[in-house]
């Protein structure tokens, strides 16, 4: 359905702007990425802006075919669409990073362009 580079502002960005196109919500849960500490922060995960990284979103229903398409490539699923207008991101503990509606996210990204 929608695809978004994740090299400006890494997934945290991603996510909110995906979610400002489509009008809908988000949950995701972070999914560290390797043994090093580094690998597992919050902080990195959400706003890491290395290349060729992308967040996908796929209809559910297609899902599986997808993933066997990326057979033996780095592919994680980390969270759905909502209707909920929110963005809600999860630790991989499931506890809470993010929960904010989609109103309050694109003011805040809107406001550097707010000049007067």
């Amino acid at each position: 359905r929608s695809c978004h580079d994740l090299s400006e502002g890494g997934l945290a960005a991603a996510a909110a702007e995906m979610a400002f196109a489509g009008g809908l919500g988000v949950e995701l849960t972070l999914v560290p990425v390797g043994e090093a500490s580094r690998l597992s922060d919050p902080a990195v995960l959400l706003f890491s802006e290395s290349t060729t990284r992308f967040l996908i979103e796929v209809e559910p229903a297609k899902a599986s075919q997808f993933e066997a398409t990326l057979t033996g490539l780095p592919l994680s699923r980390v969270g759905q669409v909502t209707s909920s207008g929110r963005v809600q991101i999860a630790a991989s503990n499931g506890k809470p990073v993010i929960g904010l509606s989609l109103a309050e996210l694109k003011a805040a990204w809107l406001k550097p362009l707010a000049w007067e």
